[in-house]
């Protein structure tokens, strides 16, 4: 690697000599001429082996252009032919009628008419009277679910019309299609042809000439391309002008159909422009050798001028580099050298003079990781360009800033890399030292639980941290360094609800949206900029407000004690003396129904027991039939009272909650059957028709006593106020649940009004016709007593001279009911008093929870 250098005490050759000594006068120049003259010739050579190269490059792409898109086109063919087969098979699939085949198969658009054909070529089914032109196709040599491809041709238009025939058993199915389905509406020069020459698909000007004629293909030349297999671009003629002929088979045709087209095979269009531009590009050569002639006897005087300039520029370019700490390297690509100066070999331990070593020399001056990064670079940079990196050295504690442009040298262009390295150790350890000390700073701003921010003399935005952006809603990058104070406070006071200057005018006091306080307090700095300092004081405020509500609470807990106080031992007072007369009234009543169940029944058993003996005539006849009739009445009315008893004593059980029930599975198809049994006689008597609907119930467990005596009164309620003729009903519905029973009558019916009295004790409807009936009013409110009992609902539904339903309901099993405790005043006051208690705790309770939610927040946020 021959090279001149500074540095050294080397002495550097005047830039004239060297000129001279390179050139070498005269003869120089006539070499240099020579030179010129053998450059154009090269140029001109160059050119046309371009021109050459372009013009087959050219050739080639339009060929493949052409075969690509015949190939696409015999592809489109392909799928077009079998969509219309699909279309036919599938009107077969459907039926085997003509009639129904042809219209099927004419549904596609691409369709023009159908016919369906006998082996001897009769219509039997056709659209679009296509039937005539379809029966000259020649339906030889197919075979079952064969389909062959064809076409008719008018001679006078040169009108092309495809055709798909399929055979089908013993018909064939013809498919005219519109002319340009295949081959395409919008190609003039192409056409689908058979390999025998007929025409698929053409247009009209080729339908009117044949495939032969119009493509000039003799039929060994049409079969040969056939068999070839593949698309074929091939040069070819068409009246006399040069064209370009492709031909592509049809896929799955097995080679006997073909798609042809023509092309223009015209002169490239660049072809006369590269003429134009070798014929400019040699003028204009050789005006630049001439300018260049004249131009080198002023560069030989200039030359001798700059020389000195140069020699003074690299004198203090070298000074400069020498005393930065660093110097100057070059490596050549071509040879895999390196130079180093001599201020650059002593920084790297090389010597005190330039030095000359290999490229792998160099390179291991460098630690492993910066070798490999260095070496990348290197070579990647004449293609990159310029770069600029900093490298550690392998044995010195040294890090050197490289900085290197890519660049050529001599006939050869050889490639070399020009840079200089400058010692950066001092200058690194200072920058690592001030960014640690910056990140140190940094993250004790951010770790703050305070607002922090800083502004410039200029009120522009300069250093903040993360609870800044957190206090006033800015999202992570929506705030940048020197922006204007203004339009931070403009976003900031979108999250502001109030704020006020503090007393001792010292920084202001903020309220956020979301219920937090802030304390702001600024400071000026030395450089005139500001320090803005937040403090979360949410808590402190709350703790304010809750003192002052606390104060509030206790003072009104106070209050309402007092008053409770005087309210509960006035209350407690007349409750034991209520208590007392209460106790005593019900032991009076307890022991009244006691004796009156003894002294009546005991009498009623006799009355009703003699009579009944003296009914029967155990001891003799009576004598006088009258004695008979009045011991009937005597008996009735013994009986009658006694139910009287039994159910006033049993309604005062169940009013007194000393009511059981004895529950046991139970048929209630049975009980009613009983229990009509027992009605009936009566319902005769009154010339009623009974009617129950003998519907299949479940088994329930029930009381079947209360069961029987709650149907027994329904039904006899009924009868009772049903008139002659009437019908009284009894219906079971069977639930998941229970039971539903309706008891129906037509009978006078009850007004809306007094439906609601009905139900209670000793009630009964005060009317002319109800008068003549005896009764207690007990039967409903007794019945619907045992119901509730139970846990079932009773209602009653009437219409005033149409009839009255009664129903009830009956679950699986008796539902226990909790009793409630007994209210009183003194309760209800007891029960005020804890509620008013409970409403003040409850009012500190959410107070204290608010504040604990609010300084959790804050916690969290801090």
């Amino acid at each position: 690697m021959s090279r001149t250098h500074t540095g050294g005490g080397t002495k550097v050759a005047s830039g004239e000599d060297s000129f001279s000594e390179s050139i070498g006068g005269g003869q120089a120049v006539r070499r240099l001429l020579l030179a010129a003259l053998a450059f154009i010739i090269l140029v001109a050579i160059l050119f046309t082996t371009m021109t050459v190269s372009d013009y087959s490059r050219f050739t080639n792409q339009t060929k493949s252009a052409i075969s690509s898109d015949l190939e696409v086109r015999a592809q489109s063919v392909s799928r077009a032919i079998d969509a219309q087969t699909s279309l036919i098979n599938l009107a077969l699939s459907v039926s085997r009628d003509p009639a129904v085949i042809a219209p099927l198969t004419r549904q596609s658009d691409s369709v023009r008419g159908v016919a369906v054909l006998n082996a001897q070529g009769q219509i039997l089914a056709e659209t679009d009277r296509s039937g005539a032109a379809l029966s000259q196709i020649d339906l030889s040599g197919i075979n079952e679910g064969q389909t062959r491809i064809a076409s008719l041709i008018q001679p006078e238009s040169g009108q092309t019309t495809p055709v798909i025939v399929q055979r089908a058993g013993n018909f064939y199915v013809l498919a005219a299609l519109h002319p340009g389905t295949l081959a395409g509406t919008d190609q003039r020069n192409g056409a689908l042809v058979l390999s025998n020459g007929r025409l698929i698909d053409a247009p009209p000007h080729i339908g009117k000439v044949g495939a032969y004629s119009y493509f000039e293909l003799s039929p060994a030349r049409m079969t040969a391309i056939a068999q070839l297999g593949g698309t074929e671009i091939t040069q070819s003629t068409n009246a006399g002008e040069s064209v370009w002929l492709g031909a592509s088979p049809i896929p799955k045709s097995g080679g006997s159909m073909l798609l042809l087209d023509q092309h223009d095979r015209s002169m490239p269009s660049f072809l006369p422009q590269n003429l134009l531009m070798l014929g400019l590009l040699l003028a204009g050569l050789v005006w630049l050798g001439w300018m260049l002639t004249n131009q080198l006897v002023a560069q030989m005087r200039a030359l001798k001028a700059s020389s000195t300039d140069d020699e003074i520029s690299r004198q203090r370019y070298q000074a400069a580099v020498e005393g930065s700490g660093g110097g100057v390297w070059e490596i050549d690509l071509s040879v895999n050298m390196a130079y180093v100066s001599a201020s650059l070999a002593k920084m790297l331990g090389l010597g005190d003079q330039e030095a000359l070593v290999t490229l792998p020399q160099f390179l291991g001056l460098f630690e492993g990781a910066d070798r490999d990064k260095l070496y990348n670079t290197i070579r990647r940079a004449h293609v990159s360009g310029g770069f600029d990196m900093e490298l550690s050295l392998e044995k010195l504690p040294l890090i050197v800033a490289c900085r290197g442009v890519p660049s050529t040298r001599g006939h050869d262009q050889a490639k070399v890399i020009i840079g200089m390295a400058i010692d950066v150790t001092e200058a690194r350890s200072t920058q690592r030292r001030l960014k640690a000390a910056e990140a140190r700073l940094f993250d004790a701003l951010r770790s703050m639980n305070d607002s922090f921010v800083i502004w410039d003399q200029m009120d522009r935005l300069v250093l903040w941290n993360r609870k800044f952006e957190e206090f006033f809603g800015f999202e992570a990058g929506n705030l940048q360094p020197g922006m204007e104070y203004a339009i931070v406070d403009h976003y900031a006071r979108q999250v502001i609800e109030s704020d006020r200057e503090l007393d001792n005018h010292t920084g202001r006091e903020i309220q956020l949206n979301d219920g937090r306080w802030l304390r702001y307090i600024e400071t000026q700095t030395v450089d005139g900029g500001r320090v803005s300092m937040g403090t979360d004081v949410t808590g402190i405020r709350a703790r304010e407000v809750e003192l002052e509500a606390n104060r509030d609470r206790l003072q009104s807990t106070i209050n309402i004690l007092r008053e409770s106080q005087t309210r509960i031992v006035e209350l407690a007072e007349n409750y034991e003396q209520e208590k007392i007369r209460a106790e005593e009234a019900n032991q009076s009543k307890s022991e009244f129904l006691a004796n009156m169940s003894h002294e009546l029944r005991t009498p009623l058993n006799a009355i009703n027991g003699f009579s009944d003996i003296m009914k029967k005539e155990m001891f003799g006849p009576l004598g006088d039939p009258r004695y008979r009739e009045y011991i009937s009445d005597i008996l009735f009315s013994g009986q009658h009272l006694l139910s009287l008893i039994n159910d006033i004593l049993d309604m005062s059980k169940i009013e007194a909650g000393k009511m059981s029930l004895n529950s046991e599975q139970m048929s209630i198809a049975d009980m009613i059957t009983q229990v009509l049994r027992i009605v009936r006689g009566r319902a005769d008597e009154n010339r009623l028709k009974l009617v129950h609907d003998d519907i299949e119930a479940h088994d329930i467990e029930a009381d079947p006593r209360a069961v029987k005596q709650v149907l027994l009164n329904l039904a006899t309620n009924a009868i009772k106020f049903t008139p002659e003729g009437g019908t009284v009903t009894l219906k079971v519905e069977s639930k998941v649940s229970g039971i539903i029973i309706h008891v129906c009558d037509t009978g006078i019916g009850i007004s809306q009004d007094d439906i609601s009295r009905l139900a209670q004790p000793f009630e009964q409807i005060d009317s002319q016709h109800s008068r003549k009936h005896e009764g207690t009013g007990l039967g409903l409110a007794l019945s619907k007593s045992l119901v509730e009992l139970h846990g079932g609902n009773f209602s009653i539904s009437s219409e005033l001279g149409v009839g009255t339903t009664v129903t009830f309901t009956l679950p699986n099993k008796p539902i226990v009911k909790v009793v409630e405790a007994e209210k009183t005043e003194v309760g209800d006051e007891i029960t005020r008093l804890a509620q008013d208690i409970a409403n003040v705790l409850g009012q500190s309770d959410q107070q204290d929870n608010n504040n604990a939610t609010k300084n959790t927040r804050s916690d969290h946020a801090a």
